[in-house]
């Protein structure tokens, strides 16, 4: 499925968060959207999935003008998104939370939960996800919960998929099994819009690379671009990255100790609500992998 914004421009009061972009995602491609934080990327996305009305501009699939109304219309057209933070229900299970919304039934109106299930396996076995899809999402590692959602948007049929900021969160070892991923679904005919400020993980495994900034298109570059090209677009101005060997190195070691940090801490383990001390927790590391994430990102790649 070709996906084309046209001229989108979308404001907040005084705001131009975004100003007349342009943008086309061709059928099996992933394509990068790179900017700073506050760039306007997330935002476009958000109009693109229905979520906020464009003041300007349209949107083509095949070809054709369509005006989304709100996320089950962008559904419908074959766009699914997998937001940054998680929109899945903690205390569901995986295929309640797959389901829900589109619930498959059978005799007497009740949910047909084997079915809820055999979707959820069908897709995870397919690429092989490695979901139960009898786990409870609050159980679930950051990683495989972010596996959850792209599960959700596969079985809604989608062909294009947009991924926001979705290795904010995630360890090494889960970006790079993300990367996996991606890849196997552009294999499969998905294509992927694939929003970031990260420069190593664009130039790994984006086919294009548009690049948005203070709201505008700015550029477009090819993964074979280099750091300091990629970079210099980002900002506005000239870029050196000097000793990226050794800040990627401690870039790389904190977010190990982060990984550590993941793992459940007794403390609050003993606090009294069970299923919502654990979700608290899940929050603040949450939170705290994205703070930590957002420092210091364009001296950290190889």
């Amino acid at each position: 499925m070709k996906l084309e914004l046209q001229g989108i421009t979308k404001t907040f009061g005084s705001l131009v968060a975004n100003d007349h972009i342009d943008l086309v995602v061709e059928p099996g491609e992933i394509h990068a959207l790179l900017g700073e934080n506050g760039a306007g990327k997330s935002t476009l996305m958000n109009v693109l999935y229905g979520l906020y009305d464009p003041d300007g501009g349209r949107i083509l699939v095949d070809d054709a003008p369509v005006t989304f109304a709100g996320p089950g219309d962008a559904m419908a057209a074959g766009i699914g998104m997998v937001h940054q933070h998680f929109m899945l229900v903690p205390v569901f299970t995986v295929a309640e939370n797959v389901v829900l919304g589109h619930e498959p039934v059978r005799g007497g109106g009740l949910i047909d939960l084997p079915e809820a299930r055999r979707r959820v396996k069908e897709i995870s076995d397919r690429f092989g996800f490695h979901v139960d899809p009898d786990a409870y999402i609050e159980d679930l590692p950051v990683g495989v919960q972010q596996r959850v959602e792209i599960i959700k948007a596969l079985s809604r049929q989608a062909k294009v998929l947009i991924l926001d900021e979705p290795t904010a969160v995630l360890t090494p070892q889960e970006t790079d099994e993300l990367i996996a991923i991606m890849r196997q679904l552009k294999e499969s005919g998905t294509s992927i819009v694939f929003i970031t400020h990260k420069l190593r993980e664009v130039r790994e495994v984006a086919d294009r690379i548009t690049v948005v900034r203070l709201g505008k298109v700015v550029g477009e570059a090819a993964p074979t671009a280099s750091n300091a090209e990629l970079a210099s677009l980002m900002v506005g101005r000239a870029v050196e990255l000097e000793h990226v060997g050794l800040e990627h190195e401690a870039a790389r070691r904190r977010q190990v100790a982060l990984r550590g940090a993941r793992e459940p801490q007794p403390a609050v383990q003993a606090m009294g609500g069970g299923h919502r001390a654990r979700r608290v927790q899940h929050e603040a590391r949450a939170a705290g992998c994205l703070q930590r994430g957002s420092v210091g990102e364009l001296d950290r790649m190889p």
